[in-house]
């Protein structure tokens, strides 16, 4: 599933976020201003929709998420996603999205209040076809490729139709089903990386060794040398083209003696493994291996997210989007670019969307790929694309004043009285 675009409302201090995503796309914004929360609530609906019913319930009840802003107290959470995947040769495009009341009282009754799915082939001139329709607990579904969308089934306040028809195996678009149900996300926010490089026998039950999630970096390495080493290759080649004095990543395996061995209860969800890892890093400006843990938290970090990327296209079932907070802090300006384009080359059907403050970004990306934060009345905030007529000017403007393009909107960003909305498609969103 390649995910196009990701609309929500209703989540914290946001109002009615809406995405298109390029293969990377970047939040700008001050500090403190709702980016990480775009994040959040991305990472919200895809749980969500994989979560059990009691699960869901806490998420209806999370203090931590829903909307607090007096301008946004009785809005409902609403979460729609566009994708496009590719089944035997032909291109779908799909829409899927729920709506749901928040639990602010006891009293409070926990219900979906609608849901839908919509899909057509990806060409210009087809129409969406209705797949579901679901308005309370009345829920309607296409049933043949034939039919309207009309076959009724019961569903509960807590339920989803989209995970209900994963046992439809007879459904003609029971494929689309699946793939919308193994929707993946990883989120990247662990802007201190220590804790990974530390060697750990201890391996979550029900994942591979190599998971993205995992939280030891060493076996996720040694893993992928033994599994694909063209791709250790290729990350090694990446990581060296912006740290040039580093010449090989070497992982080492320690078996754990037995005597002792830890015995973990069969109901405990992780095993003991009978080894750690350990990563190391060949310096040519060096006489010995230097421990990776020796690394500055920049450079661990830097490793860490590209392991990630190339670890996504290995995945099982693909990462679909991955969210990296703040990359900027983990790398010195005059390399930023070239980081942006090495995480470009590296994606596959993966996307990635960052969060920044830096003026850098603007000014290494395409304005297409950006989404600036507005603070509007209320405190709420909106996330807005450039006007692509508007691209010449804004340069123009900003060549006016002697500044770069990145420096010129984080001014108007800071300059209550600036004219910044000028430039962004404000209206789309009002």
């Amino acid at each position: 599933m390649k995910i196009q675009r990701i609309a929500l409302d209703g989540f914290k201090n946001l109002s009615n976020v809406n995405i298109a995503f390029s293969k990377i796309t970047s939040l700008v914004a001050l500090n403190n201003f709702g980016k990480s929360n775009v994040l959040s609530g991305i990472d919200f609906g895809i749980n969500f929709m994989k979560y059990n019913e009691e699960q869901r319930q806490s998420l209806m009840r999370s203090d931590n998420a829903m909307p607090i802003n007096k301008a946004s107290l009785d809005k409902d959470f609403r979460y729609e996603i566009e994708m496009t995947t590719i089944i035997r040769t032909v291109k779908y495009r799909i829409i899927y999205g729920f709506t749901f009341g928040w639990l602010r009282i006891k009293e409070d009754e926990a219900s979906i209040k609608n849901e839908y799915l919509k899909v057509k082939i990806d060409e210009k001139g087809k129409k969406y076809n209705q797949l579901i329709n679901r308005q309370g607990q009345e829920a309607v579904y296409k049933s043949s490729e034939t039919g309207r969308c009309a076959t009724h089934t019961q569903i509960g306040n807590m339920e989803l139709v989209v995970n209900k028809l994963k046992a439809f195996d007879q459904l003609y678009y029971i494929e689309i089903i699946k793939r919308l149900n193994d929707l993946k996300l990883y989120m990247e926010n662990n802007l201190d990386p220590k804790e990974f490089y530390m060697p750990n026998p201890i391996i979550s039950k029900g994942s591979s060794e190599y998971f993205i999630d995992s939280r030891s970096l060493p076996r996720v390495i040694a893993k992928l040398k033994q599994i694909n080493p063209g791709k250790f290759d290729l990350l090694l080649d990446a990581y060296k083209s912006l740290f040039p004095d580093i010449e090989d990543v070497i992982v080492k395996e320690i078996q754990i003696s037995s005597e002792g061995a830890i015995v973990v209860p069969d109901d405990v969800p992780f095993i003991v493994s009978d080894s750690i890892y350990l990563l190391f890093v060949r310096d040519k400006n060096l006489c010995r291996l230097i421990d990776f843990e020796a690394m500055s938290d920049g450079a661990k970090r830097v490793f860490m997210i590209l392991t990630k990327i190339i670890m996504a296209s290995l995945e099982e079932r693909n990462i679909s989007l991955i969210a990296i907070e703040e990359p900027e802090n983990s790398i010195h300006p005059s390399l930023f670019r070239t980081y942006l384009q090495i995480i470009s080359d590296l994606l596959e059907d993966c996307k990635v969307i960052i969060t920044s403050h830096s003026p850098y970004i603007i000014s290494f990306m395409d304005l297409e790929s950006i989404y600036v934060g507005i603070n509007r009345d209320g405190g709420m905030v909106k996330f807005h694309g450039f006007k692509k007529n508007k691209e010449k000017m804004l340069e123009d403007d900003a060549d006016s004043f002697d500044m770069g393009m990145g420096d010129y909107i984080f001014s108007m960003l800071t300059d209550n009285e600036s004219r910044i909305e000028e430039y962004l498609e404000c209206d789309a969103f009002e």
